[in-house]
C-alpha cells in the first residue's frame, strides 16, 4: 500500500503551513481544525438537503479532503502510522463480520 507515503506527503504539506503561520500545530489545534472542517462538511450536507441554492459539490469535497488531512496530521502528532492503524482495525472488525 501507499498510505505511508501519502501520510508523509501530507505531513510535509502541513509543515509548509506551519512555516507560513509561524507556529507548529499541536494536537489541540489540529483537533480544532478537524472540528471546523467537519462543521463545514455538515453545513454542506444541510445545504444539499435544505438550502439547495447554497450547496456546492466542490465545497463538500473540499471539506472531506481537509478533514482527512487534519485527521492524518493528528495521527502523526500522536506517533500513529495510519496504514497500520487502519489495517489493524479492519483485521479486528473482520472477525465480527466473517
Amino acid at each position: 500500500m501507499e498510505v505511508d507515503k501519502f501520510q508523509k506527503e501530507i505531513i510535509e504539506f502541513m509543515k509548509m503551513w506551519e512555516k507560513k503561520r509561524g507556529f507548529p500545530d499541536s494536537e489541540q489545534t489540529t483537533f480544532n481544525h478537524i472540528v471546523e472542517e467537519v462543521g463545514e462538511l455538515a453545513r454542506e450536507f444541510v445545504s444539499r438537503d435544505i438550502r439547495k441554492d447554497k450547496f456546492s459539490d466542490e465545497k463538500l469535497d473540499n471539506a472531506i479532503g481537509d478533514s482527512l488531512i487534519h485527521l492524518i496530521a493528528l495521527a502523526e502528532l500522536r506517533g500513529i502510522k495510519v496504514e497500520k492503524l487502519i489495517m489493524d482495525i479492519i483485521d479486528e472488525d473482520k472477525k465480527r463480520v466473517l
